[in-house]
């Protein structure tokens, strides 16, 4: 492989890493790794003695309106309500959730009506009312399987989710959290567009957004996640699962399906882009390269045969009629210097001109340079015949 070929891959490698840094930054910076305690099994959590229980036995549910809930959500709402005939439920609209932010968070109140996007409130929502009162927020589109008694002694849980970070469609914790205080706090800071729709809202209230939060609060060790198994999002026909997922992902525009098949395929976009930086760094090599030619091309002076001053000179001499008989030799002189002058002066030109003719190779540029010094010089010259003919003309009037 020659120099240049390993610079061109050397340098492509490089700008490959930088733009995927870029761009990926924000997924490298979630996945962290902060301290904490994962949930492993349910089993080892139902065998273990009984704790103190830290969060109270209350489950959350948000929507835009307890009448359009869709049927099947109903069914999966109703799923865990049955399951825990023994917990307290809470309904959040919309409506009700401002209220609540309006009466306890004022100052969050601005952030949370800017907000171009309902699910973006809806974010909100479950983090104040998990804030104020604790429990478990879970999202209409999942299935409980299993009683959720064992995970009420940890203070704080979120689930596992892939390809990294951490899901906010189940939630638990006890009242007043710190952890959710900093994440309240932090949400004006993060309210910004990005590009589109799925990005904005996964990095300003969604998943990577707490995952972010996560990374970066200082008592790690009082988080707990819930492991991909007991989840149950990624683990088909576990035993072990706790839900079960219709992953309506209502929400959801083209914008997150794109980057979704983006993602299933990433081993080929990466190839592709790769293959594109190659071709765009080996295109700009050559430009680069035939500039740096036309330059150096134009810093040589123009070269021009000396011969040309010669035959030049006998042209003018022989076809001048006023000097064919009383030319002197300080007369050729004088008219050579004025030839080799103007020849100098007409044909070097500039050098990117100079450079032109050479590329062009043009002849007919060139001829007419060389007449236009003709006719200088011939106009020089029979000057200078006439000053030779008034002092010949001179002396035999003295004799």
């Amino acid at each position: 492989m020659s120099l240049i070929s390993f610079t061109s891959v050397l340098t492509s490698l490089i700008i490959l890493a930088i733009l995927s840094t870029c761009l990926l930054w924000p997924w490298l910076h979630a996945t962290y790794t902060w301290r904490t305690g994962t949930i492993k099994s349910f089993n080892e959590l139902s065998n273990q003695s009984s704790t103190t229980q830290q969060v109270p036995r209350i489950i959350h549910q948000t929507y835009r309106h307890i009448d359009s809930i869709p049927l099947k959500w109903q069914v999966a709402s109703n799923s865990c309500r049955h399951l825990h005939s023994n917990y307290e439920y809470k309904f959040w609209s919309d409506n009700q959730g401002r209220d609540v932010i309006e009466r306890e968070f004022p100052s969050l109140l601005p952030t949370f009506d800017s907000y171009l996007y309902d699910i973006q409130r809806a974010d909100v929502i479950r983090l104040v009312v998990l804030y104020l009162y604790g429990g478990i927020y879970i999202d209409f589109d999942i299935f409980c399987l299993k009683s959720l008694d064992s995970l009420l002694e940890y203070e704080f849980i979120l689930p596992q989710t892939k390809p990294a970070g951490l899901s906010n469609d189940v939630i638990i914790s006890k009242p007043r959290h710190p952890f959710l205080y900093q994440v309240l706090n932090n949400l004006p800071s993060a309210n910004r567009y990005i590009i589109s729709k799925y990005p904005t809202v996964m990095f300003s209230t969604g998943p990577m957004f707490l995952t972010q939060e996560a990374s970066k609060y200082p008592n790690r060790s009082s988080l707990d996640t819930l492991s991909a198994e007991l989840y149950g999002k990624y683990s088909y026909n576990s035993s072990r699962a706790l839900f079960r997922h219709l992953k309506a992902s209502s929400w959801h525009g083209s914008d997150a399906l794109l980057i979704k098949w983006i993602y299933r395929w990433r081993n080929i976009f990466l190839l592709s882009f790769l293959v594109v930086v190659l071709y765009v760094i080996h295109t700009v090599q050559r430009r680069y390269s035939r500039t740096n030619k036309s330059t150096m091309e134009q810093r040589e002076p123009c070269v021009y045969s000396p011969q040309i001053h010669s035959f030049l000179l006998y042209t003018i001499l022989s076809s001048s009629s006023n000097i064919t008989q009383h030319i002197t030799m300080e007369t050729i002189k004088n008219a050579a210097n004025a030839v080799g002058d103007k020849i100098n002066e007409v044909i070097s030109g500039s050098s990117a001109e100079c450079n032109k003719e050479k590329a062009k190779d043009s002849s007919n540029t060139a001829g007419e340079r060389i007449g236009a010094g003709i006719d200088y010089v011939k106009d020089k010259a029979e000057e200078a015949g006439h000053a030779a003919s008034k002092e010949v003309n001179k002396q035999k009037a003295m004799h």
